[in-house]
């Protein structure tokens, strides 16, 4: 069976390390990175790096759960393509999940996005495992 797709929308860290990759590769040669990288996780507001360690759990428990049946996208909220998600599937309190690209739910709850992803599952189980029911 084809994996279904998570897309998470959520507002992300730089610190996380998805910045400049140059910028990268000369801040670890010179031995700086784990400074900057300290220093810009402290200007972020706590809530901000609470909800990064809850996703970061969420993450973890969703792909314990579901293995190789699933394959999560993660998606910046203030990006191009987050703000599009956000308009297109009609999701704007954050993280908002997004499940095979026809299911949302957002916010913190964890059972409503194992339901989506258990529908979406059996859905495709009934169809053999075809996408093009959908």
């Amino acid at each position: 069976m084809t994996p279904i797709v998570v897309e998470i929308v959520a507002p992300m860290l730089s610190s996380l390390g998805f910045g400049c990759r140059g910028c990268g590769l000369v801040t670890n040669r010179l031995g700086l990175q784990e400074k900057l990288h300290h220093s810009s996780c402290e200007e972020y507001p706590e809530h901000w790096k609470e909800s990064g360690a809850r996703i970061a759990d969420w993450i973890q428990e969703i792909d314990r759960l579901y293995k190789h049946r699933i394959r999560i996208t993660l998606i910046d909220a203030q990006s191009p393509l987050g703000l599009w998600k956000q308009i297109r599937h009609g999701v704007f309190k954050l993280p908002a999940f997004i499940v095979d690209k026809t299911r949302t739910c957002a916010g913190w709850d964890a059972d409503t996005l194992q339901s989506l992803i258990d529908e979406r599952l059996r859905e495709l189980s009934d169809t053999g495992g075809s996408r093009n029911g959908s």
